[in-house]
């Protein structure tokens, strides 16, 4: 029974974190169309000299662009493994970088903690990259699912 009751519970978390990863990915994607979303970012890549160089190069639209058609692109070549693990992987590997920049981010930037207060209290910009840490690992899993 206990070995049923793991196998089943393993099934649907792996079914959980794989397709949840794709839909999760397609949605941020499909925000980031917003004018709104780009600007956000803006805000982000300023603070943080990893990023600031690339905006000598290209506006901040055409790069979020570059990031919205690269989530959707992920979470449906992630979602593809059945067809595809070959797509998955790459999916998996797009959806690590896109991650991994946002946490990069979070650790160079001081734009992550609330004005006056510093540690622990996060900023609105914390908030929204703090979930980058947890989708790097589900990202990193459905990547090495699928090799």
């Amino acid at each position: 029974m206990k070995n049923i009751l793991k196998k089943t519970s393993l099934g649907i978390a792996h079914f959980l974190l794989r397709y949840g990863l794709g839909i999760v990915l397609i949605w941020l994607g499909i925000m980031k169309f917003r004018n709104s979303e780009a600007d956000h970012i803006e805000l982000a890549m300023t603070h943080t000299i990893i990023f600031k160089w690339l905006l000598k190069y290209i506006t901040i639209y055409t790069f979020t662009l570059i990031i919205a058609w690269v989530q959707i692109i992920a979470g449906l070549f992630i979602m593809l493994k059945p067809a595809s693990k070959r797509l998955a992987a790459w999916g998996g590997a797009l959806a690590m970088i896109v991650f991994l920049a946002g946490i990069l981010v979070f650790i160079s930037s001081g734009i992550v903690w609330e004005a006056g207060y510093g540690f622990p209290e996060l900023s609105r910009t914390g908030h929204s990259l703090l979930k980058d840490f947890i989708l790097f690992g589900a990202a990193a899993w459905c990547w090495s699912d699928s090799l």
